[in-house]
């Protein structure tokens, strides 16, 4: 035990020698560290205590941990580099050296990083006005999918097959974007063809009870029956139905609706007639 408490006497004798030398080396004294560490402290110490109030006011604006979590780490962007600023010139680097350089770092930056510092300030407008969730099945452009996660830079969508999207936040805020679970119902249309020669009325009423029976359709609005078109071989009746996003897919609906019109247009004779072509022949 008495050498093993020599070698740790030793060691820390290493050390404390060790950082004289090095303080002494660049003229550092050890009030000035000191202060240096105290400042180090202080910036941790206004981090912490920003992210509580950060965290207090989205809760109290319904926010959600995601927002959260991105403030939390845009406040630790700013005052994190502030904080290293205070220590370099608590070493006595002159301040108006060190706002000098910065101004001319960030102006290079702003411009080497134009489309970065966009998408930024993009994704911190998604953060606070959300004008969607988590959760949400947006389309941007020829993209389609779940939203998965909103970054500071780009956001994460989830298409419809499996796939990962990455969309750059200033494309997202910016352009056209289509939110199709913005609101608690959505309509879908199915379209269905019959032949001139069947019964308009009958062909309706089939449909109309297709929709009553199909699961997850919603009464009100109440689903309705159209004659959308005189098409080339067979009158077209287009199917519109209503259900909540939350329960339900278009897809998965669209399929059931035409299953069951399917069941009670063959149990009636209706006919749903394949597209015809009629070509005369010249006999000459």
């Amino acid at each position: 035990m008495n050498v093993v408490a020599v070698r740790e006497n030793v060691a820390r004798e290493d050390v404390f020698a060790a950082a004289s030398s090095f303080l002494a080396r660049y003229n550092i004294s050890r009030y000035t560290l000191l202060a240096a560490l105290l400042v180090a402290f202080l910036g941790w110490s206004i981090n912490r205590l920003s992210n509580v109030v950060v965290e207090r006011g989205i809760e109290r604006h319904n926010g959600d941990e995601h927002t959260i979590t991105s403030a939390k780490r845009l406040t630790a962007y700013i005052i994190y580099p502030l904080t290293f600023v205070a220590v370099l010139g608590v070493f006595g680097a002159p301040f108006s050296a060190l706002g000098a350089a910065v101004g001319l770092i960030g102006l290079g930056i702003s411009f080497a990083l134009k489309e970065l510092i966009a998408n930024f300030i993009s994704g911190l407008f998604l953060l606070v006005y959300r004008p969607f969730r988590i959760g949400d099945r947006l389309k941007v452009g020829e993209q389609e999918g779940t939203l998965k996660d909103i970054r500071l830079r780009a956001s994460e969508i989830k298409t419809y097959d499996g796939r990962m999207v990455i969309v750059p936040n200033s494309k997202l805020y910016n352009e056209t974007v289509i939110n199709n679970t913005g609101y608690k119902k959505r309509r879908f249309d199915v379209m269905v063809g019959i032949g001139y020669d069947d019964d308009i009325k009958e062909a309706k009423e089939l449909a109309e009870s297709a929709l009553e029976k199909a699961e997850n359709i919603e009464s009100d609005p109440e689903p309705e029956v159209l004659v959308d078109e005189l098409g080339d071989s067979a009158v077209n009746l287009k199917l519109r139905g209503w259900i909540r996003n939350s329960g339900s897919s278009p897809v998965k609906a669209s399929s059931e609706v035409t299953e069951l019109v399917k069941q009670k247009y063959d149990e009636a004779g209706i006919d749903i007639p394949y597209p015809i072509r009629t070509v005369y022949m010249d006999e000459a």
